[in-house]
């Protein structure tokens, strides 16, 4: 199919205002943090067409504005709500970008007009209530987040290890890739929805409340509903994607969802602020937040300060900051996909789960699964070794009688 260009002429309005959401707000975040780029720029073919690219960001928005403020459906936290969950995994599989202004549409519309009941069991007198109270709701717009735009964002990245040469028929490249894609993304909010109840247990526990059932037992019992919506939404995408990049104009050119993709990836390269960042520092602020979504598992402060310890040192092995050379092994990792890695970390973690659960049954500590997400990321950081370069060949001396280049 030979793809024309669009008009020559300028842009009206609506293509400008699109354009400058899709292209325009991303390439201005890429400067503060390529992740926040990544995040804003997922779903660029919405702006093929300007008026949905248009309206999608503000509706999508003003709902999960509306949604933090009114918590239909809900009353302490939003994973009582099977309704907002399936909504949160259509939005995010769709596009990552619309999950970020959902996300954030709902966090302003919580945090400042939502009703938080657990809060009245808060006192006012001492030192740690206040960040109590708002820290533990931070946790929660992490979580949603998580669903919302780390699960899209994180299947295409994966799934881009499994593209196939270009040797390979388009067809079978094409169908290979969508099935990763499929796969991955339900395995990934498979894993968000086995997750949730324990990540959102800061809410009530900060507080001195018991969970409710519905916070916890809704993305275990109905999980496979909002994975199945998930999948389809991700199917739903790609079909949309490849009507979209049909030909439009006339002459001989790209389509408009390619000159937008273009003009986003080749724009003056930049050194984003969070990439200043020395890097002792970026692992220890990395291990500070995966320590504090983790805090829901804690029974004293000792547990908190062991996970921050061997999260930050697990970082540290792996990383360039060590004289450590993994040589071949790193080599070898390297050329093994993600979530292949992150199956294997799994299984081992599966098997000790299996032993370890059953002992603490009698009793109503989470130390076991504190333990367990431990050893997951410890394992999955030391899966991710750093590949040291080797160091430039130095430059031979010329045979005697050759000549020098000219």
């Amino acid at each position: 199919m030979t793809a024309t260009p669009g008009p020559t002429s300028p842009p009206d309005p609506l293509t400008r205002l699109a354009d400058g959401i899709w292209v325009g707000v991303p390439l201005t975040l890429r400067r503060l943090s390529a992740g926040l780029a990544m995040s804003t720029v997922d779903g660029l073919y919405l702006a093929a067409r300007p008026i949905v690219g248009l309206l999608a960001v503000p509706v999508v928005f003003m709902v999960g504005l509306v949604v933090g403020v009114l918590h239909p459906g809900f009353e302490y936290v939003f994973t009582e709500a099977l309704w907002l969950l399936l909504l949160i995994a259509l939005v995010g599989a769709l596009s990552g970008a619309l999950g970020s202004y959902l996300t954030l549409g709902f966090a302003l519309g919580d945090l400042a007009l939502g009703a938080h009941p657990q809060w009245d069991t808060y006192r006012t007198d001492t030192l740690l209530d206040i960040p109590a109270q708002f820290g533990s709701q931070l946790l929660t717009y992490a979580l949603f987040a998580m669903l919302a735009v780390g699960v899209p964002i994180a299947a295409k990245s994966f799934a881009a290890e499994f593209l196939l040469p270009p040797t390979v028929p388009r067809a079978v490249r094409a169908l290979v890739g969508l099935g990763a894609l499929v796969v991955i993304s339900g395995l990934l909010v498979w894993v968000w929805t086995q997750s949730a109840p324990l990540l959102v247990r800061p809410v009530f526990v900060w507080a001195g409340a018991r969970p409710t059932v519905e916070a916890m037992s809704t993305t275990q019992e109905s999980g496979g509903w909002i994975v199945f919506l998930a999948v389809a939404a991700t199917v739903a995408r790609a079909v949309a994607q490849a009507l979209l990049a049909n030909p439009i104009g006339k002459g001989g050119g790209p389509d408009r969802m390619t000159l937008l993709e273009d003009r986003f990836r080749t724009d003056v390269p930049v050194q984003p602020l969070a990439g200043r960042i020395p890097l002792v520092l970026r692992l220890l602020i990395r291990a500070l937040i995966l320590t504090a979504l983790l805090s829901g598992l804690y029974a004293a402060y000792w547990q908190a300060g062991l996970t921050f310890f061997v999260l930050f040192a697990a970082q540290v092995l792996a990383s360039p900051l060590l004289p450590l050379d993994f040589g071949a092994y790193a080599r070898f990792i390297a050329r093994i996909p993600r979530i292949i890695r992150l199956i294997v970390v799994m299984i081992p973690v599966y098997l000790l789960g299996a032993v370890i659960v059953p002992m603490f049954l009698d009793q109503t500590s989470f130390f076991p699964f504190l333990l367990l997400a431990i050893v997951s990321a410890v394992l999955m950081t030391l899966l991710s070794p750093h590949v040291r370069e080797a160091p430039p060949a130095p430059p031979q001396p010329a045979a005697p009688g050759a000549e020098e280049p000219k």
